[in-house]
């Protein structure tokens, strides 16, 4: 069978690559918005390269053709999916969405925009390049490895053994591109009937997909695999399921005894906040947890903003616990037995067979650096951007009212930092109480109560109330679950019992990261912006009446009638993706310009290979020949090989001649002696000819001839 082109073929290859995504539906929830986004690349392709084949245009230009609408469709459909902005950063972003989205997420992951945009570029990148190796190369055979690509990563990626039924569109689309390019040149062939002879083609390669089903079936069982998601830098130990950090909160603030909880004493002797866990969704039925993907890799480089580093040294009473309490943000821990983290929002979580009791008795060290921003750096900070867009959706069923009350406490704030600095003191003012005869949830109803009727809560309910406000003025906001710093001892350490359970909002700010505020007025929070003078200890349910301070010793008061000075944040500088973003786009551009000359030198070697019948040797280097004449703008004449050789010859250096009367003389005993020629010699012949082409060509003439090489421009004969 020898390779044939017609102009159906990139409507069959675009048939192909959609049936290759199909193995990625078990990765993402809502997968036929992606094959819908995809045709619109698909049959943009398919389009060209069917008009542009009926009109017999060069295999090169259609290349071309497509190359320049598959990337302009790609890149209206990503502007149509990111947010309004400058179209290198929007598309930066939708990319560094996405690749979190599939880093953190648990399949079946949502279709945001990131996943549907990398999706699209998958796409753009499979069709470029099965084009390229059916009609460019003229090499379906190796079409199996992109069209095998989606298949791959959904098996890399979901934990999972996938369903062998994924595997079969990916072997009907190799069977169609294969059974599509392979024309009828034997002499069996012509004489067969043409419908028999192409029934018996498919039933073959259907026969051959079957096998190589069947075989792949069997060393998928008989081989042993490694661990999925390699990039987790250990893997991951599969679901944990884990228990609702708001339940056991409810508990330790309720419970008639206090218990102790651990001690800890800090490197800098300063009491701290230990966090166990964050909850980024905030729903109409309360905060709650989104799916983690869980690292057992070290945590430095996981969060890198400013703030002050502490080590702290904390011995665990008989408590159990799948997290690990300790301070945000974390950059290392040791502790004993299997931990694994949430790189997202730094938890700490039990993964070993023992992971609910691991923290009982359990003594460990963690070094952190603590968010410590002054009252001027969160006046000045804007809303930050890049953390996953859970952290500020905001809740369904929420009393319209809520929100015309926030914009009444935000009233004069120029900055994200401004807001949040007038919604804490709005909180810790004296319109609101502290008391535990509340509900134990944070529903929306609840919120909406707290804020405009009863204005009476424990931590939980402050901490919503902000988290809401907060999202309503479009900055992230999640909730914090942990223990507040506990009391003093004589020996220098801090005791924490299960009153001092607590929970807190952490807000996203420009510059700053996750900063924590203390809306709840009984307790004191960090000094440097929030209003001690504000705080009810003797609601506080702490068996000590004053909460320890996280911060410094020496506290200083923000008067709660202080408006920050209206300022205009400092510019920030260029965020190192744009620089990314920039060289991606050169290197894209570099490419578009190399494309010709690696199409030519593909198609070169092609010609060359010298490992087929020597008819196709010996048609594969005359071929060749006649595209080094057009290279280099050569005059061709017409006639058989003998003629024109010593025609073409004509003008030649000595060798060039004799490389081309070698050449010419090989295909015409090739084409009609009765015992054929040799040909083995012919690549290194047609070598030489290029050679003294090139040699004898000006310096202009031969950069054209290797950049911008004339015979991809020749209408197909």
């Amino acid at each position: 069978m020898r390779f044939t082109h017609h102009p159906f073929s990139s409507v069959v290859v675009a048939a192909a690559v959609w049936l290759s995504l199909l193995p990625l539906s078990p990765l993402l929830g809502g997968f036929g918005e992606v094959l819908t986004q995809a045709w619109f690349i698909l049959g943009a392709s398919a389009a060209v390269g069917l008009a542009l084949g009926l009109l017999r245009a060069p295999r090169a230009l259609i290349l071309f053709v497509q190359l320049a609408v598959i990337l302009g469709v790609l890149t209206w459909r990503g502007l149509r999916l990111a947010p309004r902005g400058q179209a290198v950063e929007s598309l930066r972003e939708l990319t560094a969405d996405g690749a979190a989205a599939i880093r953190d997420g648990v399949p079946p992951l949502p279709p945001e925009p990131g996943l549907l945009w990398l999706c699209l570029v998958l796409t753009a990148l499979l069709v470029i390049i099965v084009e390229l190796l059916v009609n460019g190369l003229e090499q379906p055979a190796w079409t199996i490895a992109p069209l095998a690509l989606s298949y791959g990563i959904a098996a890399l990626v979901i934990v999972q053994d996938l369903d062998w039924l994924l595997l079969a569109p990916v072997l009907l689309a190799y069977v169609a591109v294969l059974l599509s390019t392979t024309g009828v040149t034997d002499a069996a062939g012509k004489a067969s009937r043409a419908g028999a002879h192409h029934a018996a083609r498919v039933s073959v390669g259907i026969g051959f997909a079957v096998a190589a089903l069947v075989a792949a079936l069997l060393v998928a069982a008989a081989v042993p695999l490694g661990d999925k998601r390699p990039w987790t830098e250990g893997g991951q130990d599969g679901p944990i399921q884990l228990s609702d950090p708001t339940v056991r909160l409810d508990q330790d603030l309720r419970r008639p005894t206090d218990s102790p909880v651990l001690t800890y004493r800090t490197s800098n002797g300063q009491p701290v906040y230990l966090r166990t866990v964050a909850l980024p969704n905030l729903s109409a039925s309360g905060a709650g947890l989104v799916p983690m993907k869980l690292s057992r890799g070290g945590l430095d480089g996981d969060y890198d903003f400013p703030g002050e580093s502490v080590s702290v040294e904390v011995q665990m009473d008989a408590v159990p616990s799948e997290y690990l309490p300790a301070p945000f943000a974390a950059d290392s821990y040791d502790a004993a037995g299997s931990w694994s983290h949430d790189p997202e929002t730094l938890a700490i979580v039990a993964s070993g067979p023992n992971r609910t009791s691991q923290t009982v008795n359990l003594a460990y060290r963690v070094e952190s650096t603590l968010p410590s921003p002054t009252l001027d750096q969160i006046s000045l900070a804007g809303a930050g951007a890049g953390p996953d867009p859970v952290n500020r959706q905001v809740p369904d069923g929420l009393s319209p009212a809520v929100a015309a009350l926030t914009t009444d406490v935000v009233a004069g704030a120029t900055t994200a930092g401004e807001k949040a600095l007038a919604i804490q003191r709005f909180l810790r003012s004296d319109a609101f109480g502290y008391t535990l005869e509340a509900p134990n949830t944070a529903g929306t109803d609840t919120i909406s109560s707290f804020l405009l009727e009863s204005r009476s809560g424990y931590c939980i309910h402050f901490a919503a109330a902000m988290i809401t406000m907060a999202r309503l003025e479009g900055i992230d906001a999640r909730m914090a679950i942990g223990f507040v710093p506990g009391e003093a001892q004589d020996d220098g350490s801090y005791q924490v019992t299960s009153h001092d359970a607590h929970s807190w909002p952490e807000l996203y700010l420009d510059g700053l990261g996750w900063v924590p505020f203390e809306p709840t007025p009984a307790y004191q929070g960090d000094p440097e912006y929030v209003e001690p003078s504000a705080m009810q200890p003797s609601a506080a349910p702490s068996p000590s009446p004053t909460p320890t301070s996280v911060s410094s010793p020496q506290p200083t008061t923000v008067p709660p009638t202080a408006e920050p000075t209206p300022t205009t944040p400092t510019p920030q500088e260029e965020a190192p993706g744009g620089a990314v973003a920039s060289v991606l786009v050169a290197l894209l551009v570099l490419l578009v310009l190399a494309l010709p000359a690696l199409v030519r030198l593909g198609l070169r070697i092609s010609r060359l290979r010298g490992d087929g019948e020597p008819a196709q040797v010996a048609d594969g280097a005359w071929r060749e020949v006649q595209a080094l004449f057009a290279d280099y703008g050569l005059p061709w004449p017409d006639g058989s090989p003998g003629p024109v050789g010593r025609a073409a010859a004509e003008g030649l250096s000595p060798r060039g001649a004799q490389a081309l009367g070698v050449i010419a003389a090989t295909v015409e005993r090739s084409r009609f002696a009765r015992d054929g020629a040799p040909v083995t010699d012919l690549p290194a012949e047609v070598r030489a000819l290029r050679t003294a082409l090139a040699a004898q060509a000006t310096r202009g003439r031969r950069l054209r001839a290797m950049l911008w090489p004339a015979s991809l421009w020749r209408p197909e004969r």
